[in-house]
């Protein structure tokens, strides 16, 4: 009889751990940041010069136009930006700030920030984060005023 309740026991204990276990396994995963591609251009020559460009390729498709602001600083071979940035779609208005580095010699920038105001369908991306990176064209430009971009942008759930 002892022998009995001690397996049994020993077997509602392995059972308790096992549960637990796959319980575990199961829990929900983070879900997969939402990659979009971007272009931009910046015209040199404009007292107002910010990038604007389009964004595509990802459920958010829209007008992105990015306002460096002045705390830039530049050591050695990179410029180390600050920026303020405004994406406009047909569902609602995604807005933030971010900071990076751009290599004068490669001409390969890499920017992190996050979405602190967001509109209409994309209301729920206010606080999600920001990553981007991709090349510029050469500076200063060998032919007129305009800087071009192309990249990657990242939003990633907090």
């Amino acid at each position: 009889m002892r022998k009995v309740a001690v397996t049994t026991l020993v077997a509602c204990m392995l059972a308790l751990v096992f549960a637990s276990a796959s319980g575990v396994a199961a829990a929900p995963k983070e879900s997969e940041p939402m990659r979009c591609e971007m272009a931009a251009s910046l015209d040199l020559s404009d007292p107002n010069a910010h990038w604007v460009g389009p964004v595509t390729g990802c459920d958010i498709e829209g007008t992105l136009e990015v306002f460096e602001t002045p705390a830039n600083f530049f050591p050695g071979q990179t410029e180390h930006f600050f920026e303020t940035f405004i994406l406009t779609t047909d569902s609602g208005v995604i807005s933030g700030v971010d900071n990076g580095v751009w290599a004068f010699n490669t001409f390969k920038f890499r920017a992190n920030g996050w979405i602190t105001q967001a509109t209409g369908d994309w209301s729920y991306l206010v606080g999600y984060k920001l990553h981007e990176s991709g090349y510029t064209s050469a500076f200063p430009p060998t032919e007129g005023t305009i800087v071009t971009l192309s990249g990657t942008m990242f939003f990633v759930e907090p």
